[in-house]
């Protein structure tokens, strides 16, 4: 009861910065003057991080796979994630995802947006020695969402003919993500000083693995020439993120040294920067590449104290103290017409999920996440124009 009400308690005050955020920019949206387009003209998709905003009255939609397997693995972060992890094995580390994107412009000056993803990570765990296995869970299922807001505060060089104008931004998201529970059917456990046989086979779960929280970012873009244009942003962040153990054993007594509860509390700084070019008029690339550095870290645990001989798979003890990550992007974008263009992206992160999905720092996936991890991905994007 102690650990949900620390629960209950951050999650008003998460709430109550988040309602903070949104007066604040209820207040400020009415004192940005009239301008002209909104985004450049050209070829731009708002997926790219800039600091432009939708076009008035323009939807974009985004549906996009993406995914890793031995084909596509070819810096080989598959076998390292294996190799780091010394509990995992076969086709650990494959990825298959797919992903949904919205933008809508409200006006001149204010753009929405939401992101779902869906994602599937392979998990063979093998052979466990001090356990005897039924049955278990071969991936982590996640679902990560996020919205926000981007308001462009500032423009300038809008008399050039082409738009080819500077902008600033300030962005909000609110995000949270949860992944499926990870289940094992176990007959026998050995432990250090005790075997325990179960005559009916039992459960054990690495559960409650989410997260949630919110982040803002000032972002500056500017043209180069006339055929790209470069963006740099800072931001900050907040998420708090929990994950358990559990069991369906049916003895307290012995249940109660199966059960833990971890709640981790984060802010984040970011840094980053972008750059979009057209190779020929309907191609186009993009790099984003950002910084995200853990500044400050509470976690906790009941019980206190680790419990005594837990399986690896179990113990929180597997859990990465990794502050920082580097993360790049690339996309290249062809332009089927201006309201539709396909993408091949391709994802790099130096320390796996760190700071993008904050609760894979779990007992379960916890122990690889000091590993360099990507995928690539396939991505259509339609624009529909003429809404209110």
């Amino acid at each position: 009861m102690t650990n949900l009400r620390r629960i209950d308690s951050y999650s008003a005050k998460l709430l109550r910065k988040r309602i903070f955020c949104w007066l604040v920019f209820a207040l400020a949206f009415p004192l940005g003057t009239p301008t002209f387009a909104e985004t450049p003209a050209g070829w731009i998709n708002s997926a790219n991080t800039s600091a432009y905003t939708t076009t008035r009255g323009d939807i974009e939609i985004a549906l996009a796979g993406f995914a890793v397997n031995s084909t596509l693995d070819i810096f080989n972060y598959r076998e390292d994630l294996i190799a780091a992890s010394g509990r995992l094995e076969g086709d650990s580390g494959d990825l298959l995802g797919n992903k949904l994107e919205l933008h809508y412009g409200v006006s001149r000056d204010f753009s929405l947006f939401y992101r779902r993803k869906q994602q599937s990570l392979t998990l063979d765990l093998g052979e466990i020695n001090s356990v005897d296995l039924v049955d278990i869970d071969q991936s982590l299922e996640t679902l990560a969402q996020s919205a926000g807001l981007k308001w462009t505060f500032f423009k300038a060089d809008l008399l050039n003919q082409d738009n080819r104008h500077s902008a600033a931004s300030l962005e909000l998201t609110a995000f949270q993500s949860e992944s499926d529970s990870f289940d094992v059917v176990l007959e026998e456990i050995r432990l250090d000083n005790l075997t325990i046989f179960f005559g009916v086979p039992q459960t054990f779960s690495i559960a409650n693995m989410e997260d949630e929280g919110w982040k803002s970012r000032l972002i500056y873009s500017w043209p180069l020439q006339q055929s790209s244009t470069f963006t740099a942003w800072t931001g900050y962040g907040e998420s708090t993120a929990t994950s358990g153990t559990t069991s369906d054993l049916q003895s307290a007594t012995i249940r109660r040294f199966f059960e833990q509860s971890f709640e981790i509390e984060e802010q984040y700084f970011y840094l980053g920067g972008g750059f979009n070019a057209y190779i020929t008029p309907r191609l186009s690339i993009n790099l984003n590449y950002e910084y995200i550095k853990l500044i400050n870290a509470d976690f906790s645990r009941l019980p206190a104290e680790p419990l005594p001989q837990l399986p690896g798979f179990l113990s929180a003890s597997s859990q990465a103290e990794i502050d920082s990550n580097h993360t790049l992007e690339a996309r290249l974008a062809y332009w089927l017409t201006p309201e539709i263009n396909l993408s091949v992206t391709g994802n790099l992160y130096a320390n796996q999920f760190v700071g993008v999905l904050p609760h894979y720092n779990n007992p379960l996936s916890g122990s690889f996440s000091s590993t360099a991890y990507g995928f690539a991905g396939v991505e259509l994007m339609y624009k529909f124009s003429g809404f209110p």
